[in-house]
């Protein structure tokens, strides 16, 4: 509900109810066009309704409590901490005014407490879940002129929609700005006068995480790695030091080191960000941040702890709810792998796998699998742990084993609820593997994930699994194994000069390098001296064929598999990555340490 939908709604009650007449109402209005105000301190100015009928209809309409600001006692030294979190220019422009405050959540009166922009700025800039209470202008404009005189120097005004994206941006665009010591020294200052209290115990570690200095802290450390595109954030207490990495483009980087002292009030923010017991744990947990840290940008945090010798080991997760699900053909695939998983996605039945390692984009290769076979006449259920993205239309079942729902539970289920596709997050289990299997042998087509290192290895697990070779043979469509590989940086790649020698070490696909312009990385401010810049998958497509369904019914080796596949026209990783290097797209030494070599036969 925007800002005109609730004057209308207001407008709505009050005539509605026999409050005021027509004729009153438009007095208001014009009074409202005239002062640019809301239409409920335009009725206040013409004294037509008391501030209580305005606050309890508001409330009626918005859902939230009412409460008037300018009436509650707020000391001096709450309005400082929270000038720290949400500074004075904003809370005018927004017309906004923080009353209250707990371990993660701040309480903030607004004009209209549906209005989602307003909400995702407040918690973008204070780093805390926002709990909306509604106010009318005239308590807002009040209270903030009471309290935050000395800062403004004028009676508050709420700035226009444009108005207040753009402070917005200024104020969160110039924290990121800000020298990083700047946020990390006033922390540890803080920290290590309450060391003493918080080993006392009681509610000192709760305080002290709840301290503006340390709420900046640990927020920035989230909003400037998000900033560098981070897919996972590591906070690792270690001998002496706390370890914060990212892990960019694939690759971990340290991008701060701060006093041992910060890990225990640090760690314990991350939990109450997560809504877990901020108390030294004992046992792993997991949990989830789904408020909007980041602004502008809609993205959860997957929270997982580990107690470790030197402290308790988080890592965040960067789940993206705004990103756009790429289409089968915007994932780079080569003709001929794009052309497999097409074909094995429009067979009526069988199981498709996809394999790599984790963080190697198997996910989003099945989610763009998904979003092809997605239609009216085709029921698609999918098993996941957790729901990553949301696929209108289809039944997103998310897996939890603390409730009792398995990966294996889930697809029971599905068989009676007259699927045609079915997806399963990942197949650990033999349980899981053998329901699989059987769906994709009764008439389903079924997509899953496999943690194996190749193509060839996916049908060497299963059968290791003691399933029976003759289901593994008949169910299997296509196997696609995946790697994401570092792209060079365009701005600073260099001609790399092998000799032949080394070219033909590659195995298969290296010499044919012999004759193309091949580069290599030197970094640039631009790629923060690392000298890749983003990432690109690499494929290998193993398609069933008789000749690899006789080698799985009689339990062929692995290295068997692989030769039959390549036979049949499968581009092995390496191959697939040397011919990205051929093209300028990445290096060699990137295409090695992400590819085993192959036999050049």
């Amino acid at each position: 509900m925007n800002d005109a939908e609730l004057d209308s709604r207001l407008a709505e009650l009050l005539v509605g109810y026999g409050t005021i007449s027509p004729v009153l109402l438009d007095r208001a209005r014009e009074i409202q066009r005239t002062r640019e105000t809301t239409l409920g301190r335009a009725l206040l100015e013409v004294r037509v309704i008391t501030p209580e009928t305005l606050s309890r209809l508001l409330e009626e309409i918005t859902g939230a409590r009412a409460v008037d600001p300018s009436l509650m006692t707020i000391y001096p030294d709450f309005v400082d901490r929270m000038n720290t979190l949400i500074p004075a220019d904003v809370a005018e422009g927004l017309l906004i005014f923080p009353i209250q405050t707990e371990i993660n959540t701040v309480h903030v009166c607004v004009l209209n407490p549906t209005d989602a922009t307003t909400l995702a700025a407040i918690e973008a800039l204070s780093g805390c879940h926002v709990a909306p209470k509604v106010a009318h202008e005239l308590a807002l404009t009040t209270a903030i002129e009471t309290h935050y005189r000395s800062r403004l120097g004028h009676p508050p005004r709420r700035a226009t929609e444009e108005g207040r994206k753009a402070l917005i941006d200024a104020c969160y665009t110039g924290r990121l700005e800000e020298p990083f010591q700047q946020l990390i020294d006033p922390a540890i200052a803080l920290i290590n006068r309450q060391r003493d209290a918080v080993m006392r115990g009681g509610k000192a570690l709760e305080d002290l995480i709840r301290e503006p200095a340390v709420i900046r802290l640990v927020h920035q450390m989230i909003c400037r790695a998000v900033q560098a595109n981070a897919s996972d954030i590591h906070v690792e207490p270690q001998a002496g030091k706390l370890r914060v990495r990212a892990r960019l483009d694939g690759a971990l980087r340290t991008l701060w080191t701060l006093p041992e002292s910060a890990s225990l009030p640090v760690v314990s923010r991350l939990k109450a960000m997560a809504d877990l017991p901020i108390e030294p744990a004992t046992t792993p947990l997991d949990g989830r941040i789904s408020y909007d840290l980041i602004w502008g940008r809609q993205v959860d945090f997957r929270f997982s702890l580990v107690p470790s010798a030197t402290g308790e080991r988080v890592v965040l997760r960067a789940l993206e709810r705004s990103r756009a699900r790429r289409s089968l053909d915007q994932l780079g695939f080569q003709p001929t792998v794009y052309t497999r998983v097409k074909e094995a996605a429009e067979l009526p039945n069988g199981i498709l796998l996809v394999t790599g390692p984790t963080g190697s984009g198997k996910t989003t290769t099945l989610y763009a699998l998904l979003d092809t076979l997605n239609s009216e006449d085709v029921c698609v259920l999918t098993a996941e742990d957790p729901v990553e993205s949301r696929i209108d239309g289809t039944g997103q079942v998310p897996c939890d084993e603390a409730r009792g729902v398995s990966f294996a539970s889930a697809l029971r289920s599905f068989l009676r609820q007259d699927p045609d596709v079915i997806m399963v997050g990942e197949i650990r289990d033999v349980e899981t593997a053998d329901i699989a299997l059987k769906a994709a042998l009764t008439g389903h087509l079924v997509l899953s994930t496999l943690h194996t290192n190749d193509a060839p290895g996916a049908i060497i697990r299963l059968i290791n699994m003691n399933l029976e070779p003759f289901v593994v043979a008949s169910a299997l469509r296509l196997i696609l194994a995946q790697r994401l590989i570092r792209r060079l940086c365009p701005d600073c790649k260099t001609p790399d000069d092998r000799p032949a020698a080394a070219l033909e070490a590659l195995g298969p696909g290296g010499p044919a390098l012999a004759g193309a312009t091949i580069f290599k990385p030197a970094g640039c401010t631009k790629c923060l001296q690392t000298g890749y810049r983003g990432r690109i998958a690499i494929h290998e497509a193993l398609k069933m064929t008789p000749a690899i369904e006789e080698l799985v019914l009689t339990r062929g080796s692995a290295s068997a598999v692989r030769q039959a596949a390549r036979e049949s026209g499968m581009r092995t990783l390496r191959e697939s990555a040397l011919l990205l290097v051929g093209d300028g797209i990445t290096s060699i030494d990137e295409a090695v340490e992400n590819t085993v070599a192959e036999d050049k036969a």
